[in-house]
């Protein structure tokens, strides 16, 4: 039956990259994913980018699925270049998770063993969290101060969760964890955190995570594998067979896509944007909130991508098995993050001269990009003054992303043709 399941996953693989591999590589180029070499071919498991960073960034991972041996590596150039970091000899226990919460402090988490660092990864110091514990599996702080760490346990209850409010000094067990699903668990805001698990339950925590309530259950033997909300609100999951499923009323309903064929744990939420990436090093992504999705990126067809993290200028880096990391560009236009233009920026198409009217009612416009909802870069253009014209004769009718730097700020509007 493994074979024969196998088998019908490849099929739909090779249908999947057949309707969508041309348009695919076009946007891949646009957007700028490039291979980056790691010097490791362990499974890079998760990324940490220290706030306000565009430099530095850490990944941690494990030389085999199951606990074997565990590797830390670091840039300090964006991602272009990686040296190992920790162990600097001999061997450690793998690592599933790692954060920092400043630029010198963090901390890192694996199979019986819980680290900390404060001079920037030179050297880590093992912690004591909880007791009974074989794996920290989550990882994660709201703030520097704010976070929580899970655990599976050896004996019953078999898993719990625990919390900190002074920067990870101190840890509290929180008291009600039965509901909450074991394998991935993630912020919304700083009260409101999501969990998944296996029979792909998801619940929810309202109250910083000390006590959990199911708020959905699905399919029997089947696992959601990860989540990313961006707010209390809005968020996404993903399960098996390319399951990914997207809210935005905090999970009181929710709309299906799937592949088919990949596992997608690397999952960002930004704006109205949405990124995934999986099985094969594939990676797709929803422009309108998870209502659509594309495929933008054709992988090696080889490893398993784990997660995404973004600098502050809004390149990122996505991790993955074999030591595989991607670094990309102009993905996510039009966010939150970067609209610094904001009411200043006007755009529309002018049906007299057949062209796309960039205007900023302050300040010049220096370069101008045009993207279809793809993600497709159709032009680039340099401009001078507050008014950037671009020819759209030849365009088919629908809705485009221009993408606008101006004095060293960024911002981005959709023009629709019609």
């Amino acid at each position: 039956m493994k074979t024969m399941k196998n088998s019908t996953h490849s099929v739909k693989k090779a249908i999947l990259i057949f309707s969508v591999c041309l348009g695919a590589i076009f946007a891949s180029k646009a957007q700028n994913f490039e291979y980056k070499t790691t010097g490791t071919d362990f499974i890079l498991y998760d990324l940490a980018i220290p706030e306000g960073q565009n430099d530095i960034a850490y990944a941690a991972g494990s030389k085999f699925t199951f606990d074997t041996e565990g590797i830390i590596i670091k840039t300090v150039d964006g991602g272009e270049t990686w040296t190992t970091i920790y162990p600097t000899s001999g061997t450690s226990p793998s690592f599933e998770k790692i954060e920092f919460v400043s630029e010198t402090k963090g901390f890192v988490a694996g199979y019986d063993l819980f680290m900390k660092t404060e001079d920037a990864g030179a050297t880590w110091t093992p912690m004591t969290v909880g007791t009974d514990v074989y794996l920290y599996n989550n990882l994660s702080f709201y703030d520097e101060n704010i976070g929580f760490v899970s655990a599976q346990l050896n004996d019953a209850p078999f898993f719990a969760i625990y919390l900190t409010t002074d920067g990870g000094d101190t840890w509290t067990a929180a008291t009600d964890v039965m509901d909450a699903g074991g394998i991935n668990v993630g912020y919304a805001d700083q009260t409101t955190l999501y969990s998944v698990g296996a029979d792909e339950r998801i619940a929810k925590a309202t109250d910083g995570g000390n006590t959990w309530t199911q708020i959905y259950s699905g399919v029997i033997q089947n696992y959601f594998l990860s989540l990313h909300f961006k707010d209390a609100d809005n968020g996404v999951i993903a399960g098996e067979d390319g399951l990914l499923k997207t809210t935005h009323d905090g999970g009181s309903t929710w709309s299906d896509f799937a592949t088919g064929y990949h596992h997608f744990y690397a999952l960002a939420y930004k704006g109205d944007q949405l990124m995934a990436g999986g099985t094969d090093t594939d990676i797709y992504f929803s422009e309108d909130n998870g209502a659509n999705w594309n495929q933008i990126f054709v992988g090696n067809g080889q490893n398993q991508l784990y997660e995404i993290a973004f600098f502050e200028n809004g390149s990122g880096l996505i991790c993955g098995s074999g030591g595989v990391m991607l670094k990309f560009d102009d993905v996510f236009l039009g966010t939150n993050d970067h609209q610094l233009i904001d009411e200043s920026l006007i755009g529309f198409y002018n049906e007299h001269t057949q062209n796309f009217e960039i205007r900023a009612s302050k300040g010049k416009l220096d370069t101008v990009q045009l993207f279809n909802l793809n993600g497709q870069l159709l032009g680039t253009y340099e401009n001078e003054n507050e008014l950037c014209q671009i020819k759209a004769a030849h365009l088919a009718n629908g809705l485009y992303i221009v993408h606008v730097l101006s004095e060293g700020r960024t911002s981005s509007l959709k023009v629709l043709k019609r």
